[in-house]
């Protein structure tokens, strides 16, 4: 299984996947969108828009870099809403899923966290959880997402998840943002009920970092054989920076 959409092992080109580097920082980005379900089938992807932000220095360059990052999400954020009819003021559900007590799958408590949200007032139209895992809690998560969309009437959904990767290199360096939702623990094949637009009933939005790999990938073995290693080994501070860049591009455009 796959998280990241270009390691699909398909030559996405012919279906309009392009890479464009921004000169800083050694950023590029990749862009690619699926439009109908005969391409969605062959490519196996979900038919959605997908945005991959490629910085393989954030954790070298510090805050500069770090910033552009959050610039580049945010500006991308927004696109995504304006194109969906979607405002500042539309009511969003957040969600950071993970297992939060293992480090490198914390990201999305971790951008949980450094959500500020406002219950008290009246105006408040952003809300947050952190539904652990189905293991933890023997809930399936859209389930809990189905009733929070529908109690609290929200307009969209932002969920944030680590990934895996088969790149060394690309461990906590690729930024993810989709509009086709996610499954809770599909790079880990656990799979969840998908959270998607279909099956909430609202628009959703994703966020993913990679922050496993395939043992696989390291070791050459066949893939039906394979296991999840984690790496690296300070990988709480790269999870930790990854959901402060991540939450403050959600927040130049929510708050």
């Amino acid at each position: 299984m796959f998280d990241l959409i270009d390691e699909c092992g398909r030559d996405l080109k012919r279906y309009g996947y392009t890479v464009k580097s921004l000169d800083r920082f050694g950023i590029s980005e990749a862009t690619l969108s699926v439009k109908s379900k005969e391409d969605s089938k062959k490519i196996g992807l979900a038919i959605g828009d997908y945005f991959i932000f490629n910085s393989p220095f954030i954790y070298e360059l510090g805050k500069e870099n770090e910033d552009m990052l959050v610039e580049l999400l945010s500006k991308k954020l927004k696109f995504v809403l304006k194109a969906m009819n979607l405002t500042k003021s539309s009511k969003v559900l957040i969600i950071g899923l993970g297992n939060p007590d293992i480090a490198s799958d914390r990201l999305g408590k971790e951008v949980f966290d450094n959500i500020e949200i406002n219950p008290l007032d009246k105006n408040n139209h952003v809300f947050k959880f952190c539904p652990n895992i189905f293991f933890s809690t023997g809930i399936d998560t859209l389930e809990m997402v189905k009733m929070f969309v529908k109690e609290l009437k929200v307009d969209y959904v932002i969920i944030v998840d680590s990934l895996t990767t088969s790149q060394i290199a690309r461990l906590g360096t690729s930024f993810q943002l989709t509009t086709s939702g996610m499954t809770p623990g599909s790079g880990v094949n656990r799979f969840g009920s998908r959270i998607c637009r279909e099956s909430v009933g609202v628009p959703c939005i994703s966020f993913g970092v990679p922050f496993m790999i395939y043992s696989s990938s390291l070791s050459g073995r066949d893939e039906d054989e394979v296991d999840i290693i984690l790496a690296p080994k300070d990988i709480r501070e790269d999870v930790k920076l990854a959901g402060e860049i991540i939450a403050s591009a959600i927040k130049e455009v929510v708050k």
